[in-house]
């Protein structure tokens, strides 16, 4: 009956460690709190490094950068808005409501508008750059009330001259890459 007992208790230490080992694979970007409090948690791609750039109770802005130039970066951006405090998901959103954040992008640039989902079925709204192919993706959903948008971008600075340097289109594989970058995301309750 010991044996049986120390057998289950090292089964569930064991069980136990692997789960710390998974969680601490991801990076945490910070702790916000105004429609629950959450700890943003994400896993970063192979090469990546996070900067978190802001970060208070309402908001966190976050830098997902490549070692590698040639790879384009992730700007992250979490904030609570009280327009959607009670929304769970993008996915909950009437027509009306999105076409409102549609003809916000729509305001500013000339842009391609599509819908993909996380691998957990949230809803993404996906923003093209339509002028010689896309040098920015731009990601949006809401998730309990908070705006989560993800810019993928090559877009590089000269720093002498303050310009952008010219940059390759973003790909499908890298559209898919912050597709992965946001399924894999967690709001861990705090």
């Amino acid at each position: 009956m010991m044996k049986k007992f120390f057998a289950i208790l090292l089964c569930l230490s064991m069980l136990t460690s692997c789960a710390a080992l998974a969680e601490t694979g991801k990076a945490s970007m910070g702790v916000i709190d105004v429609n629950g409090a959450f700890e943003l948690k994400c896993a970063l791609p192979d090469g990546y490094a996070l900067e978190v750039m802001y970060s208070d109770f309402t908001t966190c802005i976050a830098m997902v950068k490549p070692e590698d130039p040639g790879k384009p970066t992730l700007l992250i951006s979490v904030a609570f808005n009280e327009i959607y405090s009670e929304i769970e998901r993008l996915n909950d959103m009437d027509e009306d409501a999105l076409k409102r954040v549609e003809d916000s992008f729509r305001a500013e640039e000339s842009v391609d508008i599509n819908y993909m989902e996380t691998a957990y079925g949230t809803k993404l709204m996906v923003v093209k750059e339509l002028q010689d192919g896309p040098d920015y993706v731009d990601f949006y959903t809401v998730y309990k009330g908070y705006e989560v948008e993800l810019i993928l971008t090559h877009a590089q600075y000269d720093a002498e001259t303050g310009m952008i340097l010219d940059t390759p289109p973003i790909t499908d594989a890298e559209i898919q890459m912050a597709v992965q970058f946001l399924s894999d995301m967690d709001f861990v309750g705090a």
